[in-house]
């Protein structure tokens, strides 16, 4: 009997231990000394999923989970001025962390990953390219908005480059976990490879990496920036007022990507697409402004809609997509995204700016 009873005890236990899946706990032990976010929630979020939140007390908060595989989390919290935001890696055991320091460890992941954060020193790159953004903004002509651009390119380029070195050296030494992973999202992020680069890096890596969201997200959007990139046929589109083909069809046409609320994209159809129409209407240009972010409900980005073209006197005509199918369809992560295409439907150039609109325009009708 005794035996029989010691046999099932064992067996429950195996039963209970299976069931479990092999999970542990995590536990994170978060300060946030500052008054503006006593009493505020921290959000630990996968993705754009929020796991958990906990309410800051004294300037601390703490989480308590349990955890199979180590997955790439958040912490973030909204004060009354604003906003913080850590990565961490949430797996078995005790993780510290300090959202105003940015500081994380307690386990062996984000010990690493702390001193992979910390070895960034971009920090005066970043002031200088905050100055230079609102120096744009602060800018009473198009060529001022032009110096306080290319410089801001200037620096964001070396601040890049900084970044993609560290962050593949960094993949190197850790492709089969999930810092690997977090590796692969930062080079990801700095928008320095092609769809076969990209291809080319993933070919034998591990699923963690290839099924991270933002790893496999960047991917289908180089893939469709290959597949619709200069000397290739363009992709119609259909917004809520019609087809993009019924606009441009046998024309050579000047497509824009933009929003009401985007700065640059104001900038450029005040100072470049309403001059370019004017100009060139006659000559056998048509302009399309394609809306693509707009905010709000459907009211409210109508409303949008209509007022950007009455402040800034925009006639030519216009293609509403608010559900970023085009965008989608393009890979365009930001705009504004001005193309060129030709009457044959071939994209001449992509990515134009400034004076490089109109040269590409000349080019292309001479």
């Amino acid at each position: 009997m005794k035996r029989t009873i010691q046999t099932i005890c064992a067996v429950a236990l195996t039963a209970l231990m299976a069931s479990c899946g092999g999970e542990k706990t995590y536990k994170v032990d978060g300060m946030l000394d500052d008054a503006q976010f006593e009493g505020k929630q921290v959000y630990l979020v996968n993705g754009r999923d929020v796991v958990d939140s906990a309410l800051v007390t004294d300037g601390a908060f703490s989480f308590k989970g349990k955890v199979g595989e180590p997955w790439i989390g958040t912490l973030y919290a909204i004060g009354e001025t604003t906003q913080v935001q850590q990565d961490l890696i949430v797996e078995a055991g005790n993780i510290i962390v300090d959202l105003l320091t940015e500081h994380i460890g307690g386990t062996a992941m984000n010990d690493s990953l702390q001193l992979f954060l910390a070895e960034d020193g971009d920090s005066e790159l970043e002031d200088e390219m905050a100055t230079y953004i609102e120096q744009y903004y602060m800018a009473q002509s198009a060529a001022e908005r032009a110096v306080a651009e290319h410089k801001y390119d200037s620096v964001e380029a070396i601040a890049t480059t900084h970044t993609y070195d560290r962050a593949l050296a960094y993949y190197g030494d850790h492709r089969d976990n999930i810092l690997g992973a977090y590796a692969m999202g930062v080079l990801c992020g700095t928008d320095r490879m092609t769809y076969s680069q990209l291809v080319e890096l993933l070919s034998d890596a591990p699923e963690v990496v290839k099924n991270y969201k933002p790893v496999s997200s960047k991917l289908a959007q180089l893939k469709a920036l290959d597949e619709t990139s200069a000397g290739k046929h363009y992709t119609d589109i259909e917004g809520i007022n019609g087809k993009l083909s019924d606009l441009i069809d046998g024309k050579l046409a000047l497509v824009d990507f933009y929003a009401s609320w985007c700065g640059p994209c104001r900038a450029e159809i005040r100072d470049n697409l309403v001059p370019l129409w004017a100009k060139y209407e006659s000559k056998g240009l048509v302009i399309v402004g394609l809306n693509v972010w707009e905010r709000g409900d459907a009211e409210a980005r109508k409303a949008a809609h209509e007022k950007v073209m009455a402040d800034l006197g925009i006639t030519y005509p216009q293609l509403v997509d608010s559900t970023r199918t085009a965008t989608d369809t393009y890979g365009v992560m930001s705009i504004p995204q001005i193309m060129l295409i030709a009457p044959d439907g071939t994209i001449l150039a992509r990515d134009l700016r400034g004076a490089a609109i109109e040269e590409a325009i000349v080019k292309a009708l001479n």
